[in-house]
């Protein structure tokens, strides 16, 4: 019994702590769009719509460019080290599902 209630137990925590990974990332998302938009008129207008949906994606794991902006080079810092802890928080919850389903067997 106590196994089953661990095992849930910790399933909510991961759950809960992916969610909050996605809401940060998600957030911060909108603050890089908000500030480019912003502070870069002139990049941000040459983008089609269809571009402006991808582009935080693109520009955040394939760019290099900052348009000489520390602000810009932070924000993107801090959503790759988010993701990156998201990574962390998924693999993390693999293994618990593994050592709990493990543990709910039993030895043999």
């Amino acid at each position: 019994m106590i196994a089953h209630t661990l095992f849930w137990a910790g399933s909510a925590v991961w759950i809960a702590l992916w969610c909050v990974f996605v809401v940060r990332l998600i957030w911060l998302d909108s603050r890089l769009r908000a500030h480019v938009a912003t502070h870069h008129v002139r990049h941000w207008r040459r983008l089609t719509l269809t571009e402006r949906l991808t582009w935080s994606g693109r520009f955040v794991f394939s760019s290099t460019e900052d348009y000489g902006d520390p602000g810009v080079a932070a924000r993107r810092r801090e959503m790759l080290t988010v993701f990156f802890d998201l990574l962390l928080v998924t693999a993390a919850a693999i293994v618990w599902g593994i050592i709990a389903a493990a543990s709910a067997v039993g030895p043999s």
